[in-house]
């Protein structure tokens, strides 16, 4: 079961509040917040022409991310990674992501493969996969 201190429990009361849109989870890193929603909700979390991001933006006073849940591994981190189009197999226990070319794959990994833990860190909340990049 996933726990909230006070402070990222307001923030969710906040944006649930703005945007009508369940939270199922939330992380802040450094002036960062991302909040994984329901499936299905995210549209109505950005709002009409991203609105309801840049209000909740502006109330917060940092940047916002939002990325929605999927109970299917593969379509969850196709999320994770948008708007990156890649191709992910799935092979016993893990999954695999297939790269064009150097460029995707700096993408994926961020400076100094932070991008990539922070991708597993929230893959692993919620799948026992293993991502592997290819």
């Amino acid at each position: 079961m996933i726990q909230f201190d006070q402070r990222i429990i307001g923030f969710i009361n906040i944006f649930e509040r703005i945007t009508r849109a369940k939270v199922k989870d939330c992380f802040e890193e450094g002036d960062t917040l991302t909040f994984l929603v329901q499936l299905r909700e995210a549209s109505k979390a950005v709002g009409k022409k991203g609105e309801n991001l840049r209000k909740v933006s502006k109330i917060m006073k940092k940047e916002i991310k939002i990325i929605e849940y999927n109970p299917n591994p593969i379509k969850f981190l196709l999320n994770l990674i948008y708007p990156l189009r890649v191709e992910i197999q799935e092979k016993e226990n893990k999954l695999i992501i297939k790269t064009k070319d150097n460029r995707e794959k700096g993408l994926i990994f961020g400076r100094e493969k932070s991008k990539l833990k922070r991708i597993q860190k929230l893959f692993k909340k919620y799948f026992p996969h293993e991502i592997i990049i290819e």
